[in-house]
C-alpha cells in the first residue's frame, strides 16, 4: 500500500512539473518581446542605443528634448531629419548635437544629408557644413567629391570645402591622400590640399610630416608648411626645430624663425642661448638672435652692462649698429642716464641713432636736461 502511494505521489510531482513548464514558456516569450536587445552606437563621444526590434513612430517626436531622450535609431534617416528640425528651430539651435545628426544621416544616405544641410539657414549651414563633409570623407572621399561637382556652389567656397575633404579623408591615412592630391591638376587646389593635410598631421606628427617633405623631389616647394610647422614646434620641441631650421636655405622667413627661436630658447637658458647665437655666420641671422636675446637680458637692470658690452664686442658694423639700438632703447626705458654715461664709447657710426634714443626718453622726465645735452654733443 504504501509503495502504491509512493508511486503516485511521483506522477503527480512529474504532472505538476510539465505543466508549470509549459506555463511558463509563454510568459518569458512575452517578457523577451517586451524587452528587446540594444547595440550601441558611439558618435563623437555621444552614445545613442539604437533597438533591434523596436521601430519609433517619429510623430512621437514633439520637441527637442524627446530627440535627447528617445531611444534614437541612428540609421533610421525619418527619426534623424525629424529632430534635426526641431532642434534647428530652437533658439538658438544645438549645433553640436545637429552635428552629430548630420553626421548620422550622412553614413546612410550622403547625398539627401548635405543637400538638406545646404539649404539651412547660413547660421546653421556655415557652422556645420565643413565638419560634416570632413567626417563624411574619412570613409566616403569619391561620393562628398562627386556630390561637390554636381553642386553650383560658389567657387572659393567650393574649394574650400574640397579642402576639408581631402583632410577628413587623411585623418588616419594621410601619405596615400597626399599621393591622390599630387597627381590633382589645378596648381593652387593641390598646394591648398597638401599645405592643409601636412599642417593637420602635423599636430601628432612633426617628424613624420618634415620627413615626408624631405623624400619629394622637390622639397623646396613645401616652404610655407615648413614654415609654419618649424614656428609650432619651436614653442613645444625646441631642439628638434633647430635641425629643420638649419636646413632651410637663407630667407626673410628663415631670419624671424631664428628670432623666435632664440627668444625661446633664452628664455629657459640664456647662456646657452647666445653661445649658440654668436657662432652664426650669417650677419643678419645673428643680428636677429642676438637681438632677441639681449631683449630679454637687459629686463633684469643687473645685466644691461654685460648686454652693452655684448654689442659693443660685435665685429660686423651692421650687425654691432643693430645690437647698440636695439639694447640702448631697452635700457633707456629703464635708466636713462645710465645710458648717458655709457654714450662717450659708442662708436661714431651709432653715434646719431643712440643720442636720438636718449634724448627723447630724457625729455619726459627733464625736458630741459636733455635739451643742454642734446646741445653739448
Amino acid at each position: 500500500m504504501k509503495g502504491s502511494i509512493v508511486a503516485l505521489s511521483a506522477v503527480m510531482l512529474c504532472i505538476v512539473g510539465l505543466f508549470s513548464f509549459f506555463l511558463r514558456q509563454p510568459a518569458d516569450s512575452l517578457a523577451q518581446s517586451n524587452n528587446p536587445t540594444t547595440s550601441e552606437v558611439v558618435l563623437d563621444d555621444v552614445k545613442y542605443l539604437t533597438p533591434t526590434h523596436t521601430v519609433h513612430d517619429s510623430s512621437n517626436l514633439k520637441s527637442p528634448s524627446d530627440c535627447e531622450k528617445a531611444l534614437l535609431p541612428l540609421d533610421n534617416r525619418q527619426h534623424i531629419k525629424s529632430c534635426i528640425d526641431l532642434l534647428s528651430a530652437e533658439q538658438p539651435p544645438s549645433i553640436e548635437h545637429l552635428m552629430n545628426l548630420y553626421k548620422a544621416w550622412g553614413a546612410v544616405d550622403l547625398n539627401n544629408a548635405l543637400a538638406h544641410l545646404v539649404a539651412q539657414p547660413a547660421e546653421i549651414s556655415s557652422y556645420l557644413i565643413y565638419d560634416v563633409i570632413s567626417a563624411a570623407s574619412s570613409d566616403n572621399l569619391n561620393s562628398v567629391l562627386a556630390w561637390l561637382e554636381s553642386q553650383t556652389l560658389e567657387e572659393n567656397l567650393k574649394s574650400d570645402l574640397i579642402v576639408s575633404a581631402y583632410v577628413g579623408a587623411s585623418e588616419n591615412n594621410q601619405a596615400s591622400i597626399l599621393a591622390l592630391a599630387e597627381n590633382l591638376t589645378n596648381p593652387q587646389l593641390k598646394t591648398q590640399i597638401i599645405d592643409s593635410i601636412l599642417v593637420n598631421w602635423a599636430k601628432v606628427e612633426y617628424a613624420a610630416v618634415l620627413a615626408w617633405i624631405e623624400g619629394r623631389e622637390r622639397p623646396y616647394m613645401y616652404h610655407t608648411v615648413i614654415n609654419k610647422l618649424v614656428l609650432n614646434m619651436l614653442e613645444q620641441q625646441p631642439a628638434e626645430a633647430l635641425y629643420y631650421l638649419e636646413l632651410m636655405p637663407e630667407n626673410p622667413q628663415k631670419t624671424k624663425l631664428i628670432s623666435r627661436y632664440a627668444h625661446v630658447t633664452a628664455k629657459q637658458d640664456l647662456s646657452s642661448a647666445l653661445t649658440w647665437a654668436i657662432t652664426l655666420d650669417e650677419p643678419a641671422e645673428r643680428a636677429a638672435a642676438l637681438t632677441s636675446i639681449l631683449d630679454l637680458a637687459v629686463a633684469e637692470p643687473q645685466n644691461q652692462q654685460f648686454a652693452w658690452q655684448l654689442a659693443l664686442n660685435e665685429t660686423e658694423a651692421s650687425v654691432q649698429q643693430q645690437l647698440l639700438t636695439s639694447v640702448a632703447q631697452n635700457i633707456a626705458n629703464q635708466d636713462v642716464l645710465w645710458l648717458v654715461d655709457k654714450f662717450a664709447g659708442v662708436p661714431e657710426s651709432s653715434k646719431a641713432e643712440v643720442a636720438q634714443i636718449i634724448v627723447q626718453k630724457w625729455r619726459e622726465i627733464d625736458e630741459e636736461a636733455a635739451n643742454n645735452w642734446a646741445n653739448s654733443l
